[in-house]
């Protein structure tokens, strides 16, 4: 059975924190708010956790799960080596909806798909910013159960499967359900691989910009 916490009231937040920590420090799921949705997550470097995440969601081990920092620091943790465009995308937009592709990092005792690169992202939300200020990395999906929507409101967290999450942080109504930019800075020139919410003209005069400075 899981257990909801409601994050929104002051008296709770420690205690949501408190138990999202112990929980996935022990390899098990949190249903926990992001920006623009509900999203799982788990210790990234939990097999037991990521295994878990991966039958919730119904992913199979070739698929590589969105990893989320807290801070741009963190990168280095995680990935073999990351390019100054990279760096200099991380400074203008995060926190926010912009994920990043880089090579994985090859040392690290973690369910990652072999050769294949990293997603990571540093999320806006306050309280999952906090959360991650006490965790380390998380491995990340969409909470929704497979077949559903993506869950924005609170009400919709009643259909979250209780036999796989263990806590539930409720945070309220959010605010898109939009999808975040991805940018893949695995190998040579950034490639824009899916436009979210970051506009792309300003994203693609960026790009250029430090691209011809660089050169």
């Amino acid at each position: 059975m899981s257990v909801r916490i409601d994050a929104g009231a002051l008296h709770s937040r420690d205690r949501a924190i408190s138990m999202a920590y112990s929980t996935v420090r022990r390899g098990g799921l949190v249903i926990v708010p992001t920006e623009s949705q509900y999203a799982v997550v788990t210790d990234a470097f939990s097999l037991r956790g990521t295994a878990l995440l991966r039958e919730y969601r119904g992913l199979g081990p070739q698929v590589p799960l969105t990893v989320l920092v807290p801070n741009a620091n963190a990168v280095s943790g995680i990935t073999s080596s990351i390019p100054q465009i990279a760096r200099e995308l991380m400074e203008c937009y995060w926190p926010g909806e912009l994920t990043l592709l880089l090579s994985a990092g090859t040392t690290l005792a973690w369910d990652h798909p072999a050769d294949a690169p990293v997603a990571v992202r540093m999320p806006r939300h306050p309280f999952l910013l906090e959360l991650l200020g006490t965790t380390g990395p998380l491995a990340s999906s969409s909470a929704q159960p497979i077949g559903m929507p993506q869950i924005t409101q609170n009400v919709d967290l009643d259909a979250c499967d209780v036999d796989h999450v263990s806590v539930l942080i409720a945070a309220g109504d959010l605010a898109s359900g939009s999808t975040s930019t991805i940018i893949d800075c695995s190998g040579g020139e950034p490639k824009i691989l899916r436009e979210g919410v970051i506009a792309h003209e300003g994203l693609i005069e960026f790009i250029s910009s430090r691209e011809s400075t660089l050169e």
